[in-house]
């Protein structure tokens, strides 16, 4: 009867809490998901990295670092995922195979926002796309390709974000900022 006393209330509290938890900690289907077509382009990089944040991790970074607006932005987040690919000269990845990792975000729903392509005359121009997954009227996820002759950049974030949250985490978690013409540049500068 002790027991029961002091720990009926706690189980109480834990059972009402345990369906906002669950509810708060949703994964969707395409959270970890990375397209096929990654692997190959990876095949010829000299350098490939690819590492991902999930919750629990940009929380802990977010409590360390990071002004207000970071903070309130990463509290809406369930995960970052980074995948770099550097390669020796021009030409060592096949245009064929990223065209490919466009068209899988095409056939899963994703919703292709923007492309931006520099010096379309190049034999694998600078390039620039943008998915959001969207969940009724709610944008769940958001994926930038950033492509150039040498570079591969694909950077996947998932939690309800507005595509300015998405600006201003340029320069955190691995997300580069692009203010200049790395990759054709998005020439969003902010004021100083």
């Amino acid at each position: 009867m002790f027991l029961f006393r002091y720990f009926a209330p706690l189980a109480l509290a834990l059972l009402l809490i345990a369906p906002l938890a669950s509810r708060a900690q949703v994964a969707y289907p395409d959270d970890n998901w990375v397209p096929q077509g990654m692997d190959v382009l990876g095949r010829h990089a000299s350098f490939h990295t690819d590492f991902t944040f999930d919750k629990q991790m940009l929380d802990l970074v977010s409590g360390i670092s990071g002004d207000d607006d970071t903070r309130r932005i990463v509290a809406k987040l369930r995960g970052i995922s980074v995948h770099v690919y550097r390669y020796p000269e021009p030409g060592m990845y096949d245009p064929g195979a990223l065209d490919a990792v466009r068209t899988e975000y095409g056939d899963r729903g994703w919703r292709h926002l923007v492309t931006k392509q520099s010096n379309p005359a190049a034999i694998q121009p600078g390039r620039t796309d943008l998915w959001i997954r969207f969940d009724h009227d709610n944008v769940e996820g958001m994926v930038l390709l950033l492509q150039n002759a040498t570079n591969l950049d694909l950077i996947a974030v998932n939690g309800t974000l507005s595509p300015l949250d998405l600006l201003h985490l340029r320069g955190h978690f691995g997300i580069p900022r692009d203010d200049h013409d790395n990759f054709g540049g998005d020439h969003f500068v902010p004021d100083k």
